[in-house]
């Protein structure tokens, strides 16, 4: 099936219309009204602030959806550490499963994304492991 088969159908017509020549290197095709418009839907980088496991859902659906989450991790941090080290274990968990990335941004922010997007790790650029910025974290808030 060529593209002048492939309008044809679009329009509704039996017979495809030709191109209206325009010059030597190419040819004007004609769109017929109500043909497909192929729009790619809107993504966006939501921040959250991880107070709770419920926070763990919304990051989630998010991610389903196609968006990228930037979690601020500081006020779980600041409440309970063993709270902390189970649901960032989610949120790994999570973006495993679904074939997206995290990593750590900051001492208190990750960032999580869809399975479309994925994070350079760099090794020159790379100036620690996740683990060691969250036992970084573990050790300031023990304090």
């Amino acid at each position: 099936m060529g593209i002048k088969d492939w309008f044809g159908k679009l329009s509704g017509s039996s017979t495809p219309k030709e191109p209206e020549e325009v010059g030597d290197d190419y040819a004007e095709l004609e769109i017929p009204e109500g043909a497909a418009q192929f729009e790619i839907p809107a993504r966006y980088v939501k921040v959250f602030k991880l107070k709770g496991f419920a926070d763990i859902d919304v990051a989630a659906r998010e991610l389903s959806e196609g968006n990228i989450v930037i979690m601020d991790i500081k006020p779980l941090a600041e409440r309970s550490m063993n709270e902390l080290r189970h649901a960032v274990d989610e949120m790994k968990d999570i973006c495993i499963s679904m074939g997206g990335d995290i990593a750590g941004l900051s001492e208190y922010h990750l960032i999580l994304t869809p399975p479309n997007v994925k994070i350079e790790r760099a090794s020159e650029s790379k100036s620690e492991d996740f683990e060691e910025t969250m036992e970084r974290v573990r050790r300031k808030t023990a304090t």
